[in-house]
C-alpha cells in the first residue's frame, strides 16, 4: 500500500535527527561518478570517454552541497579546477577536460554539506581518469573512398595518409568518417594500388588549457595503420554511381539517410551525353532538387572515382603543360585554389573546399576568354556539410560530370609548348545531364540528425525522492523533490546540448532554456516547481552553418516535481 504523505518541511525531520545524534553535520558518503543512471554500476578502471556525472547519499540537515574538481586528492590551490554548489545530492560538472591518467587517476572529486550556519568536512574523494575509449577502425569502402568508425564524442577527424607519391604524407582534417583518395589517383592512377592511412577523432573544447594551466588537446589517439588495396584501372563505359556512403551505405536503389555527409563513388567514364575527358578528372555536384538548378555542395576537381568533402583546400590543378607533365611523373602538386577551372558555360564554379566564391559589391564572375582569365570575387567559409533536409520527403541529388583539360596555347604561330597555361572546363552542365534519359544520371541521398536518446525504457533521470536516497527513474514519468541531473547519449558529431523545460507537451512552450558542454545537466526546477514538466534535448554542431547547427530534438520526456511531498512504500 502506498501512503502520500504532505509535510511542512523535509528539513525539519533532518534537523529532529541531527540534534537527536550530534550537533556535527556528517559529510556526505557515496560519492561516486555515473554515465546515464546513479543507481548503475561504477566503472571498474574509473575511466570516462566525456565527464560523467555525480551522485551522493544526502546528508541531514543539509541545505545545499559544495563540490570540488581537482588533479589531486589534496586538492591544493594549485591543482583546483573547478567549484560549485548544489542543492541536491547530484551533479553536472559543465567542464570538458583532456584525456588524463594518473596513478591511480588523474581527476579527483569531493563534495560536502552545508547548513544551518554550518559546514561538514569534506568527503572521500572519488577518483578518476578521462581518455577515449574507442578508436576509430577500419570499414568497408568503395574503390576510391577510405572510411572508419565513427568514434563516441567527435566533432571531426584528423586523416593521415603515409605514402603519397611525391609528398610521401599527408594530413587533412574531415567532418565526416570517410575520405577520398584524390591525392593518389589524380593524373596517376597506378600509384593508388595501396593506400596506407591512420586516422584519429578531433573535438572542439571551450578551452585550450585549464585553469592550472594544463593543455586541453582537441584530438584523441591515432587508430593503428590501415592499407587499402586498389584496383588503380577505371574501366571505360557510362557514369554510374556506386553509393552515397558515410556512417551508412546508400545506393540510388535504396536510398538511405545520413547522419555524416556522405562520400560519393562512382564507376565509368562517360556521362549520358557522350562526354569523356579520357577518364581523367571530375567533379561532384549536390543539389536540392532533381533537375539539377538549386547547388548545396560543389566537389573539388578529383582524378579518383570518388569524392568527400574535406576541411582544407583541394589539390591544386597543375597550371602549365609542363606542371602537367610532372604531375603525371609523380609530383605532388600540394593544396590550394584551382585556379583556370571553369563550369561548361564558362562561369567559375564555388568549390565547397575552398570556401566558395561570393562576388564582390556589382560584380560577375567572368567566362575563360584566356588563360588570364580573372573575376572579381571575394572568399567565403567553406561549407563541407549538408544539413538535415527532412528525411524521407526532403532529400539531396547528385551527379558526377567529366573535366576536360584545356590547352591554352599562348602563341598560336609557334604552336604547343611547354610553357602553355592549361584551364579545367566541365564537359556539361549538370542541369542537362540531369535531364537526359529521364533522370538516370541523378541520384537521390538523405541527412538526417539522429535525435538524443534520453531514454531505455525509463528516462536516464535521477534526483533525490526522500530522506537521504538518490534513485534512477524506475518508470516513465519518474518523481523528485527537486533538482533531478538528467542523462543522455552523445549525438554524432555533436559539441553542445540544448535543453529545453515545457509545461505541455503540445502546444510546447519552452519555458526554461539551458545549454550543456557534456551529457548531462541539473534541470533548474525547484520545490515551488510542482507538478509535471516535460523536457526535450538536442545536439549543436557548429561545424554547420545557420540554424543547421541545431540537430534533431530528442523525444520529449515526463519528469514529476514533488517538492516535499513524496510516497511512502509499505
Amino acid at each position: 500500500m502506498k501512503l502520500v504523505v504532505a509535510l511542512c518541511s523535509v528539513a525539519l525531520i533532518w534537523s529532529a535527527a541531527a540534534s537527536g545524534a550530534s550537533h556535527q553535520l556528517l559529510a556526505p558518503n557515496g560519492l561516486h561518478a555515473f554515465v546515464l543512471r546513479a543507481d548503475e554500476p561504477v566503472k571498474a578502471d574509473h575511466t570516462y570517454t566525456l565527464m560523467p556525472a555525480f551522485a551522493w547519499n544526502a546528508t541531514p540537515g543539509a541545505s545545499h552541497y559544495d563540490l570540488q574538481l581537482a588533479t589531486s586528492s589534496v586538492f591544493s590551490d594549485a591543482t583546483m579546477l573547478y567549484s560549485q554548489s548544489y542543492g541536491t545530492p547530484v551533479a553536472s560538472i559543465q567542464k570538458q577536460v583532456p584525456w588524463m591518467t594518473g596513478k591511480p587517476y588523474a581527476l579527483w572529486v569531493r563534495v560536502r554539506s552545508v547548513g544551518q550556519g554550518r559546514t561538514s568536512s569534506w568527503s572521500t574523494p572519488f577518483g578518476f581518469n578521462t581518455a577515449w575509449q574507442e578508436v576509430p577502425h577500419q570499414l568497408s569502402a568503395p574503390t576510391g573512398l577510405i572510411r572508419w568508425s565513427p568514434v563516441q564524442g567527435a566533432t571531426g577527424y584528423e586523416v593521415w595518409y603515409l605514402n603519397v607519391p611525391g609528398n610521401f604524407q599527408d594530413h587533412f582534417s574531415t567532418l565526416t568518417n570517410v575520405a577520398d583518395e584524390r591525392e593518389y589517383w589524380t593524373f596517376h592512377p597506378s600509384s593508388a594500388s595501396v593506400i596506407r592511412w591512420r586516422v584519429r577523432a578531433v573535438r572542439l573544447v571551450q578551452s585550450g588549457s585549464l585553469p592550472n594551466g594544463i593543455p586541453v588537446v582537441t584530438y584523441g589517439p591515432y587508430s593503428p595503420i590501415f592499407v587499402t588495396n586498389n584496383k588503380t584501372t577505371i574501366i571505360n563505359g557510362t557514369i554510374k554511381p556506386v553509393e552515397a556512403i558515410s556512417n551508412v551505405e546508400s545506393p540510388p536503389t535504396s536510398a538511405s539517410p545520413h547522419q555524416l555527409t556522405p562520400g560519393f563513388a562512382w564507376s565509368g567514364t562517360t556521362d549520358l551525353l557522350g562526354d569523356d575527358a579520357g577518364g581523367v578528372l571530375w567533379r561532384v555536384y549536390v543539389f536540392s532538387d532533381k533537375q539539377c538548378i538549386n547547388p548545396v555542395m560543389t566537389g573539388s576537381l578529383t582524378g579518383s572515382p570518388a569524392w568527400a568533402p574535406r576541411s582544407i583546400d583541394p589539390l591544386k590543378m597543375p597550371g602549365t603543360v609542363k606542371d602537367l607533365a610532372d604531375a603525371a611523373a609523380g609530383k605532388f602538386p600540394g593544396f590550394g585554389a584551382q585556379a583556370g577551372v571553369f563550369t561548361a558555360d564558362g562561369t567559375t564554379p564555388s568549390p565547397a573546399e575552398s570556401g566558395g566564391t561570393a562576388s564582390s559589391a556589382g560584380a560577375t564572375t567572368t567566362p575563360s576568354t584566356s588563360p588570364n582569365a580573372s573575376s572579381s570575387t571575394v572568399a567565403t567559409p567553406r561549407q563541407v556539410s549538408l544539413p538535415d533536409n527532412g528525411w524521407p520527403q526532403g532529400r539531396y541529388w547528385w551527379t558526377v560530370v567529366p573535366v576536360g583539360v584545356v590547352d591554352v596555347v599562348a602563341d598560336p604561330t609557334k604552336g604547343a609548348s611547354s610553357g602553355d597555361a592549361l584551364e579545367y572546363h566541365d564537359l556539361a552542365l549538370p542541369q542537362d545531364l540531369c535531364a537526359a534519359n529521364g533522370g538516370a544520371a541523378v541520384w537521390p541521398f538523405g541527412v538526417q540528425s539522429a535525435p538524443v536518446t534520453t531514454t531505455s525504457g525509463t528516462p536516464y533521470a535521477s534526483g533525490l525522492i526522500s530522506g537521504t536516497r538518490v534513485v534512477s527513474a524506475a518508470k516513465s514519468n519518474p518523481s523528485f523533490r527537486e533538482l533531478p541531473v538528467v542523462t543522455w547519449e552523445p549525438a554524432l558529431a555533436a559539441n553542445t546540448y540544448d535543453i529545453e523545460l515545457s509545461r505541455h507537451l503540445y502546444p510546447w512552450h519552452a519555458v526554461r532554456k539551458q545549454v550543456s558542454a557534456v551529457t548531462s545537466a541539473v534541470l533548474p526546477l525547484r520545490k515551488t516547481d510542482l507538478g509535471v514538466w516535460y523536457y526535450r534535448v538536442r545536439g549543436v554542431n557548429p561545424n554547420l552553418s545557420g540554424p543547421a547547427q541545431k540537430l534533431a530534438w530528442s523525444t520529449p520526456t515526463e519528469v514529476r516535481i514533488s517538492g516535499d511531498r513524496f510516497v511512502i512504500v509499505k
